[in-house]
């Protein structure tokens, strides 16, 4: 095995306290349930210090090697780093994915995924190779010989056998689904900017295409449940937090659109994405103020992350996903608010909260001032 992996892991086996981990486990399903906790979830990003022992291999080098992968997951993904959980007196989580980037779906419909220098993999679109609306509907969408498909049951068959050697850890690490989009994303990874036009124009193709898409991924959600190893029961992990459900959907591309043609639209198909896999969440970066309504009114929703939420009015929906008991993911909060209480006073529960920190040096002190003022621990 890769020596930089095995000196990671046995790391790891030394510094990860199961007692630990299934006490942030339990902060985590009381105050995702809406339920008192002692304090939110709190999760402290940041960069790597500049002379930190584990350093992540160049982006470019993971995708053909499962084992630089795993370990490029374990030391940062996320803006957060597991092999620096001795460090952090936070409530992150320990999860590993096979991490492709977006593409997955929109490759299985031959979209031309591509990975360049340390670039996360992304599609490129070519006048001359367009995939259509009535090619997409041409596809058998539960193929998953094709597109990059395969290369991701090989890596987290992979992390099955190198962790299963070490139970202390493969208890506590939990490997969870690479990044499926949503419906309408995957569609836009597809078509291009083009759909917007479609959406407005084609509504009828283009519901069909994201009914396609939809299937797509509640196909491959299946696929890969064999090597999903989450829990607890009715809980997943996503973004380097735990959350309600079963998957996370993400919707960006939905804020180029009308709350009107959201619902009309592209609500059936998420809806039916979550209901299909048991229930989860969605994720939404920009401004979203316009759309929650219409993501609240899903039946299957059970988690809201905001990838920008200091782009919204946060308070305004927070106290609308309250009236649905539908937690928040990922709030941002200043380290001011965290050190006076503010945060807690402000979402007592159904919300993780999160803090950017400008250097790791920043982190440490900030966590180390909660745990001797505030009590963290």
């Amino acid at each position: 095995m890769l020596d930089q992996l095995t000196h990671l892991l046995d790391h790891l086996s030394e510094v990860v306290d199961s007692e630990r981990q299934a006490g942030i486990e339990r902060r985590y399903q009381s105050a995702l349930d809406g339920l008192p906790v002692d304090r939110p979830p709190l999760v402290i990003c940041g960069p790597l210090p500049e002379d930190a022992h584990f350093k992540p291999f160049p982006h470019r080098e993971v995708f053909g090697d499962p084992q630089r992968m795993l370990y490029n997951e374990l030391v940062y993904a996320f803006d957060t780093s597991i092999a620096l959980r001795d460090c952090l007196h936070d409530d992150l989580p320990l999860t590993v994915r096979a991490n492709f980037g977006t593409v997955l779906i929109a490759s299985l419909f031959g979209a031309p995924a591509e990975q360049i220098e340390d670039n996360p993999p992304w599609v490129r679109h070519k006048a001359d190779a367009e995939i259509t609306l009535a090619a997409v509907l041409d596809r058998d969408p539960l193929d998953f010989s094709r597109g990059w498909c395969p290369r991701v049951v090989e890596t987290m068959e992979a992390y099955h056998g190198i962790l299963a050697r070490r139970p202390e850890l493969y208890e506590r690490i939990r490997i969870v689904l690479p990044d499926l989009q949503g419906p309408i994303d995957n569609l836009e990874l597809i078509r291009g900017s083009d759909l917007f036009l479609e959406l407005a124009a084609q509504p009828e193709e283009a519901g069909a295409a994201l009914e396609a898409v939809a299937t797509a991924q509640i196909g491959l959600a299946r696929h890969l449940k064999r090597l999903v190893r989450e829990g607890p029961h009715g809980y997943c992990h996503q973004h380097a937090v735990m959350m309600k459900g079963n998957v996370l959907l993400r919707d960006d591309s939905a804020v180029m659109i009308s709350a009107r043609m959201y619902r009309e639209l592209v609500a059936p198909h998420d809806e039916r994405v979550l209901r299909e896999l048991g229930g989860g969440g969605i994720h939404c970066c920009g401004r979203v103020d316009h759309l929650v309504t219409e993501f609240l009114r899903l039946p299957s929703l059970q988690g809201l992350d905001l990838g920008q939420p200091e782009l919204n009015d946060v308070d305004a929906i927070y106290a609308q996903a309250r009236g649905r008991n539908v937690p928040l993911i990922r709030v941002t909060a200043s380290e001011e608010d965290l050190l006076a209480g503010r945060a807690e006073e402000r979402f007592p529960t159904g919300v993780v909260l999160v803090y950017r920190a400008a250097t790791f040096e920043d982190a440490k002190r900030v966590s180390s001032l909660l745990t001797r003022n505030r009590g963290f621990v």
